[in-house]
């Protein structure tokens, strides 16, 4: 492989790393709550106001499930769950009327324990 050629690659392969992380970082979730258990982060919540997404991920080798509440002004509490265990995640999507007051949080559900979840997280519909 000749220079010229080796430097085209690296070039081509720079300008893809650089716009998948562009992609990435407009992608970003607009918040996020995480609960711990026995001093490790075991679940996440993201959430997207621009779609009205949750993504609901359990980290943590517990053996515990995750679930998340959320809660717009004027309306009931809702769960999310995910019960499919360690390094996964659950995405939701829901239709939200924009400008809304929207709360959200995480936890991790421990038996026989009350279960630990993360403060709420306040945000607006998208």
């Amino acid at each position: 492989m000749s220079v010229r050629t080796f430097c085209r690659a690296a070039v081509a392969v720079t300008a893809v790393g650089v716009l998948s992380l562009f992609e990435i970082g407009t992608a970003s979730a607009t918040g996020k709550a995480s609960a711990w258990y026995l001093g490790h982060e075991a679940a996440r919540v993201n959430y997207w106001s621009s779609a009205d997404d949750f993504r609901l991920s359990d980290i943590s080798y517990d053996g515990n499930s995750v679930y998340a509440q959320y809660q717009r002004a004027g309306a009931s509490r809702r769960t999310l769950s995910n019960t499919r265990g360690c390094h996964t995640h659950t995405d939701f999507n829901r239709s939200f009327t924009n400008g809304q007051s929207i709360k959200y949080r995480v936890c991790v559900k421990v038996a026989l324990e009350p279960d630990n979840c993360s403060a709420w997280k306040w945000d607006t519909t998208g």
